[in-house]
């Protein structure tokens, strides 16, 4: 029997775009998932989580972590819009 591996990142997708929007414009500003975490008020796992797309985020959250990085939510949109992940 042959084992089959499960894929668990999406490949594509409005969360993976958004998190690759938003970990480009984190990266930029030279800003870490910890010190998101700590300025958002969240779990440093939840960014990852949702940098890498596999959480659909509480707009409130956006919110938050957007704040941290000093962006606007509509930016990181905007951007996110323009990824290659979007459909």
């Amino acid at each position: 029997m042959v084992a089959r591996h499960k894929h668990v990142q999406p490949l594509m997708g409005p969360e993976k775009a958004f998190g690759h929007a938003f970990r480009a414009v984190r990266e930029e500003k030279g800003i870490s998932q910890e010190q998101v975490s700590l300025w958002a008020d969240c779990d440093r796992t939840t960014v990852s989580l949702i940098e890498r797309g596999l959480v659909s985020t509480k707009l409130e959250t956006v919110v938050k972590i957007c704040k941290a990085i000093k962006a606007l939510p509509s930016d990181v949109m905007r951007r996110m819009e323009k990824s290659r992940f979007y459909r």
